[in-house]
C-alpha cells in the first residue's frame, strides 16, 4: 500500500444483545434444582403413607387378642428365665418389641447367616466371598450418602413391620396356627408325615404363591417406572443407590407408599388364596419368610443365587444400574415372559464423557 492510504475496513460482526430481563433471570435461577423426589410433595406423601399405615394397623388390630398374646409371650420368656413377668400394660409393648426384633433384627443378621457365593480356592485352599461386579470396569459407582429424608423413610418402614407381622400371625391363626399345639400346628408330629404330607404341600403351594405375587409386583413395579407421576412421587427415591450394597438399609430406604403396598400385597395375596381354599400354613410361612430374606439379600453387595433362576442378586443389581429392566422382585420368569429381562453384564468404558460406561 502507498503511504497514507486508508486501510480496508475490518468487518464487524454484531453480537445479539441479551435482554436484561433474561440475564437477570439467569442470575436469580439456582445453580442446581432440588431432585424431584426430594421436593416437599413426594416427601410429605411418603410420611403420610407411613403414618397412615401405623394408624390403620392400630385400628384393625384385635387388641384383646394382642393382650392375650402378649401375656403368653411374657409367660414363656419368664419360663426360660428371661427376666421377671412385666406389668400387663407393658406386656403389649414387649410383644411389639419382640416382633420388631424378629423382623428388623433378623433382617440385619441375614447377610451374615446366608453365605455368599465363594471364589475358586487358591493354592492354599482359601477362598473369599464374591461381590456383585460394578456395571463398568472403568468407573466406580459411588454410594449414596444417607440424608435425614432417607433416615426418616427407613425409620417409618421399620416401625410398620411389627404390625405387619402381627397381622400375618392373625391370618395364620385363622388357618389353624396354634402356639399351644405341637409345632404350632404347622407341621405334623410324625417325621414321616413331613415327607408324605408337608413336602408335597410345599411343592404345590409355595411356587403358586411366589409366581402369583411376582406377577402382581412385576406390573406394579413396571408401572412405577413407566408412569412419570408414580416414578417421581413413589419410586424414584429408591433409585438413588445405583449399586445396592447396604442390605437392610438399602431395602428399607424406600418411599413408604411403595414399601407398604409391596408388603401388604403379600398379605392380601395369602388372604385371597385362603378365601379360595388354597391356604397352606407351612407354605405361607416359608413364602413370607423367604420373600423378606430375598428382598434384603438382593440389596447386598455379595453374590447369592438359587438354581433355575428362582433368585439372583445380580438381576436386581442390573435393575438398579439400568433401571428399565428386571422388574420382578426375585426371579426372572415374568421379565423373560414380557421381554424386560436384562442379563447381567459389565460394560467397558466407551469414552471419557460423563456417561462413559453407562
Amino acid at each position: 500500500r502507498q503511504l497514507g492510504a486508508t486501510a480496508d475496513p475490518v468487518p464487524v460482526v454484531s453480537t445479539p444483545v441479551e435482554p436484561e430481563a433474561s440475564r437477570e433471570h439467569k442470575r436469580s435461577r439456582p445453580a442446581r434444582s432440588t431432585p424431584s423426589h426430594l421436593e416437599a410433595g413426594p416427601i410429605a406423601l411418603s410420611w403420610a403413607a407411613g403414618g397412615l399405615t401405623l394408624l390403620l394397623q392400630h385400628h384393625f388390630t384385635d387388641w384383646t387378642q394382642a393382650s392375650a398374646d402378649a401375656a403368653y409371650l411374657s409367660q414363656r420368656l419368664q419360663d426360660v428365665g428371661v427376666g421377671p413377668l412385666p406389668q400387663p400394660d407393658l406386656q403389649v409393648a414387649l410383644l411389639w418389641a419382640y416382633l420388631y426384633a424378629m423382623s428388623v433384627g433378623v433382617s440385619f443378621a441375614m447377610p451374615g447367616i446366608v453365605p455368599a457365593a465363594q471364589s475358586k480356592a487358591d493354592a492354599e485352599g482359601a477362598s473369599e466371598p464374591l461381590k456383585v461386579p460394578y456395571r463398568t470396569t472403568k468407573r466406580l459407582m459411588p454410594q449414596h450418602a444417607l440424608t435425614a429424608v432417607d433416615l426418616s423413610y427407613i425409620a417409618l418402614n421399620s416401625l410398620c413391620l411389627p404390625g405387619l407381622f402381627y397381622h400375618f400371625v392373625t391370618l395364620l391363626r385363622s388357618w389353624g396356627l396354634d402356639f399351644d399345639a405341637p409345632a404350632c400346628g404347622i407341621y405334623p408330629e410324625k417325621p414321616l408325615l413331613l415327607l408324605t404330607e408337608t413336602l408335597p404341600e410345599l411343592a404345590m403351594y409355595l411356587p403358586l404363591y411366589f409366581i402369583t405375587y411376582e406377577f402382581v409386583y412385576y406390573w406394579w413395579h413396571r408401572r412405577m417406572h413407566e408412569v412419570p407421576v408414580l416414578y417421581k412421587w413413589v419410586h424414584k427415591h429408591h433409585h438413588q443407590q445405583t449399586y445396592p450394597d447396604r442390605a437392610v438399609i438399602d431395602t428399607l430406604n424406600t418411599g413408604c407408599v411403595e414399601s407398604q403396598v409391596g408388603l401388604y400385597s403379600q398379605l392380601a395375596l395369602l388372604w385371597a388364596f385362603g378365601k379360595l381354599g388354597l391356604g397352606s400354613l407351612p407354605a405361607s410361612l416359608w413364602f413370607f419368610t423367604l420373600a423378606g430374606w430375598m428382598s434384603v439379600l438382593e440389596h447386598d453387595r455379595f453374590e447369592r443365587a438359587l438354581p433355575f433362576d428362582v433368585f439372583s442378586a445380580r438381576d436386581h443389581h442390573m435393575h438398579h444400574a439400568f433401571v428399565k429392566c428386571n422388574y420382578s422382585p426375585y426371579g426372572s420368569l415374568w421379565d423373560r415372559a414380557f421381554g424386560t429381562f436384562k442379563p447381567f453384564q459389565v460394560r467397558p468404558k466407551t469414552g471419557d464423557g460423563p456417561n462413559a460406561g453407562l
